[in-house]
């Protein structure tokens, strides 16, 4: 709380993933980190872990005060973003890009959070990191910030391995790692159940071609 009281707020959200890694079911250190998260303007991060702590007291006034100003604030940056950036002439202003960065083993959990951030959105490439990174590395890799946008990101990358490679070997590596993971079942609680049919099919087709026993498996994506 202190680190929230001074406006060091990404220090505050360190340290309640820090706390979370040890317990994830604290519902006082996801209320803080969501707080210090929505502070920072990481409002889907916020909405994430308010809905996590409200899974676990679904009457907490807190948490439900702050989820509505959470989703309030995403509803003014998403339409903030409808809104193209014009220039005086009132044609639309050029929006610079920058080439992705070269991929490199991450050394930490921050170097981890940052490659996520710049790869995720192209399943192609967050294939490829995937297959850079050591899948036992994964749980200390992601410590306690798990979310349902991640097990997305990863199926979208995991079925373009699938489609475009047969890696079914990354596909059964990742999705076994990912239930060890911290706050696995909570982020699996919040995934959408379209994606967890599309995990579902991509353990069927590993168990067809390649004879594999994914029943166990399977059940902890259900």
């Amino acid at each position: 709380m202190a680190l929230l009281k001074l406006e060091r707020f990404a220090d505050a959200a360190h340290s309640c993933s820090q706390a979370l890694a040890i317990d994830s079911t604290s519902v006082k250190a996801l209320w803080r980190r969501g707080t210090a998260y929505y502070s920072l303007g990481q409002f889907a991060k916020a909405q994430h872990d308010f809905n996590c702590g409200l899974a676990l007291e679904p009457t907490n006034t807190a948490l439900l005060t702050e989820l509505e100003k959470t989703k309030k604030a995403l509803e003014s940056a998403a339409a903030s973003k409808a809104q193209l950036p014009r220039s005086g002439r009132g044609i639309a202003a050029p929006i610079a890009s920058s080439a992705p960065q070269p991929m490199s083993v991450p050394q930490s959990p921050q170097d981890f959070e940052r490659a996520w951030r710049e790869h995720a959105s192209v399943p192609a490439r967050l294939y490829e990191y995937l297959k850079m990174v050591p899948i036992v590395r994964l749980p200390s890799l992601f410590r306690a910030s798990l979310e349902s946008a991640h097990i997305a990101d990863i199926t979208n990358a995991l079925e373009h391995g699938y489609q475009t490679h047969k890696d079914f070997d990354l596909v059964f590596k990742v999705l076994s790692a990912l239930p060890s993971i911290d706050r696995f079942s909570l982020a699996l609680l919040f995934t959408d159940d379209k994606v967890k049919e599309r995990i579902h099919h991509l353990l069927k087709q590993l168990a067809t071609e390649k004879d594999v026993d994914t029943a166990l498996l399977t059940n902890k994506y259900s």
